[in-house]
């Protein structure tokens, strides 16, 4: 870290944290499950896990409120527990938490504030509404992101008015799910609290204590075919992944004078996953393959975040600090072995991996108002990044402990600043208008043990975005943004990595430099009343410097910069309510994504898409809450179609074949509890994958093999248990 950064990062974090030990923050935990790094051998049941949302819901037999505001008594037949049970009934509004995996703050983040304020640190914005009880809610207003003098934000904007009356309160959720050929997922549960000190200026405090448990599972059928297409081998496998994730989070605030405000955030979380595939190989022909394997992977890792925020009056305007500190240990190992199956074990290898993350971030603020309208803010930011890995291949043979390559280690680090200067206005009646203009500084410097230190890298790049909103009426809007964004880098792909299973290395590549880009898009939103909206946004995007795989060296593959690529599309969300037409209680949400793009692949240099990149995504969700009693019912719909993927020896494509399903039922009174019980994957959506392995690269070699495999997961049987104290 360099000797500037560390007293700035040192000062703005401490000052945070100090102030912050009688402070509090707005609410923030994690995302409810973090599965592992999702690769494109996994099945879909874990995408389908994990990203599945909540149906929407919907009121009964009542006139929806104006379209920008909605009282808590809105939201009063759906017995809402949460801030996000609350948010998620909001006609047309789609919760964006941002990025919240990049490093650093910078400007923008979640569509959602808390009193008019952006959530303090890195907080994703489901977690944070989740923490919020639906008693604390006084109203929610949805705004436009260029009208607020929050620089960054832009599009609809969920502003929810909170208020801590009363005592101890609390929520708590019991989600227990049923598998075929798994155990019971029994421990899936969370507890929240939430209260006010009586110290002057209110201390309040939001404590959450949570067990996220997932357990998956997929079978799998596959076959192995030659050039010609001649199959000379068949596979099956069974995949069992069983992830726990205990966490506790505790957040404060405190206002200890007018126009003072201070938060703090602080959490702690554990995660366990285990992954085991026992397979079966049969030959078809002379070429195939009898053994028997076992792929395994497990992790055994712990979470320590904390994040906090000052915001004071200064000379005629405010001024916010803010700090956050991230800290990850994650061990891992991935094991695979081969076994006759007459004469039993052959060979066996392990890839132990460690990895150290931090994050260091120090953030100051400075805004005022004009006196005609409009606001301006001066920001600074410094952030240090660091990854710390070893790493170890181990084999063995019969009769003979595991033997390891020596260990080796990599440590990629960064120094990162940038300076922004924002200003928002509004211009007349109709529009509203901000414009950011900034630059960002980083310096990447890797090590490696045993070999000499890479030289460091440095860039300075500018950075900015231009926002307006044209407001044809109260009910119909059109928003435009035009921005230069600078990519960020993820510090594992200057580090080598090996696939056991498949036999597949990736390449470090020090070279690597981050993607800059030019970003345009059009939005048109229209309220239509009675809860019906309809928003169209088209978008497009030119990257330079565009991050992909690439060939390195004579044989090796990694990920490196291929040039320039171009990525555009649509989206088309809408909401349609039947109470205009005589369906009381009834709500359809439709959404449509549709998206090309274009690159040059560096191996055989014809024009194709970004690797994995969205074609088409679809879904829909329906819920209708039957007028006069405590009864929902409703189902869900989606489906996701992505690109292939190019490595250097091979072409991968993976995706559904056919729609993933869920219906539900629920009864929101029962003995002053909510139940809702659910089936998923009622029309068996099956994952499948495909690899073609070629003898060489891509440009010189011929067809090897062509893999072929359907991952089958069954339905899921889902019930949660939920209630308010």
């Amino acid at each position: 870290m360099s000797n500037v950064l560390k007293p700035l990062l040192a000062v703005t974090t401490s000052l945070c944290l100090i102030t912050g030990l009688t402070s509090g923050a707005h609410a923030v935990i994690q995302p409810v499950e973090q599965a592992p790094e999702q690769t494109s051998e996994q099945t879909s049941e874990q995408a389908a896990e994990t990203t599945l949302p909540a149906v929407a819901g919907t009121s009964t037999s009542k006139e929806v409120p104006a379209p920008d505001t909605y009282p808590a008594s809105y939201f009063a037949s759906y017995v809402p527990r949460t801030a996000l049970d609350m948010v998620r009934r909001i006609p047309g509004f789609q919760v964006q938490s941002g990025d919240t995996g990049r490093r650093g703050l910078g400007q923008g983040g979640a569509n959602v504030l808390i009193n008019g304020e952006r959530l303090t640190g890195k907080a994703d914005a489901r977690d944070e509404l989740e923490k919020i009880l639906a008693d604390n809610v006084v109203e929610i207003r949805i705004r436009d992101g260029a009208s607020l003098s929050i620089p960054g934000l832009s599009g609809q904007v969920a502003d929810i008015t909170v208020s801590q009356s009363g005592g101890l309160k609390g929520t708590w959720e019991w989600n227990p799910q049923f598998r075929r050929d798994l155990e019971p997922n029994l421990l899936n549960a969370e507890i929240n609290l939430s209260g006010e000190f009586d110290v002057a200026g209110g201390l309040t405090y939001a404590l959450q204590l949570r067990e996220y448990g997932f357990r998956g599972g997929a079978t799998s059928d596959e076959t192995r075919s030659d050039a010609s297409g001649i199959i000379f081998e068949h596979r099956t496998e069974k995949i069992q992944n069983f992830g726990d994730r205990p966490g506790v989070a505790l957040n404060l605030g405190w206002t200890p004078a007018p126009d003072h405000k201070i938060n703090l955030n602080t959490e702690y979380y554990l995660f366990n996953f285990n992954r085991s595939a026992t397979g079966i190989r049969t030959p078809v022909t002379a070429d195939g393959d009898d053994s028997l394997t076992l792929a395994t992977e497990s992790e055994d890792e712990w979470n320590l975040e904390i994040d906090g925020d000052y915001e004071f009056p200064f000379l005629d305007g405010q001024l916010k600090i803010t700090g956050v500190l991230d800290r990850e240990h994650s061990p891992t190992s991935r094991g695979f072995a081969v076994f006759d199956p007459q004469t039993g074990f052959v060979e066996a290898s392990r890839f132990d991996q460690t990895a150290e993350e931090l994050e260091l971030v120090g953030r100051v603020e400075y805004s005022w108002s004009l006196p005609e309208g409009g606001d301006w803010q001066f920001a600074g930011e410094g952030a240090y990044n660091e990854l710390d890995i070893e790493q170890q291949l181990l084999t063995q043979e019969p009769d003979m402990a595991f033997v390891g390559r020596p260990m080796t280690g990599f440590n990629v680090s960064e120094d990162r600043f940038e300076g922004t200067v924002t200003h928002s206005r509004p211009y007349g009646d109709k529009w509203d208008l901000q414009a950011s203009a900034g630059v960002e500084y980083s310096k990447l410097m890797q090590e490696r043990l045993g070999l000499a230190s890479v030289d460091p890298r440095e860039f300075v790049r500018p950075k900015g975005f231009l926002s307006a909103t044209y407001k044809v009426d109260d009910s119909f809007q059109i928003r435009s943004k035009v921005e230069r964004e600078v990519g960020q880098l993820n510090f594992f792909d200057f580090i080598s990595s090996v696939d056991l299973q498949e036999d597949l290395d990736r390449s470090a590549n020090p070279d690597l430099i981050p993607s800059q880009s030019w970003l345009a898009s059009l939005e048109f939103d229209k309220d239509f009343g009675q809860g019906n909206t309809f928003r169209i946004e088209f978008y497009g995007a030119a990257i330079s410097d565009t991050v992909d795989r690439i060939p390195i060296g004579v044989d090796g593959d990694g990920v490196g910069n291929i040039g320039k690529a171009y990525r555009y599309g649509f989206d088309v969300a809408t909401t349609l309510k039947g109470d205009k037409w005589g369906l009381p209680g009834t709500e359809l949400n439709l959404i449509f994504d549709w998206r090309d793009s274009t690159v040059d692949d560096p191996v055989l240099a014809f024009g194709r898409r970004l690797n994995g990149d969205k074609k088409i995504y679809y879904e829909a969700s329906y819920r209708h809450d039957i007028p006069r009693t405590d009864w929902a019912y409703g189902f869900y719909v989606e489906h996701y179609v992505s690109a292939e993927r190019y490595r250097l020896f091979s072409v991968d494509r993976n995706g559904n074949d056919r729609p993933f399903t869920r219906v539900f039922i629920e009864h929101k009174n029962l003995a002053g509890m909510t139940l809702n019980a659910s089936i998923s994957n009622l029309i068996g959506q099956e994952e499948f994958f495909e690899r073609t392995r070629f003898t060489a690269r891509r440009d010189v070699g011929v067809i090897k093999e062509m893999q072929d495999s359907k991952f089958a997961f069954g339905p899921i049987l889902r019930f949660s248990l939920s209630g308010s104290f």
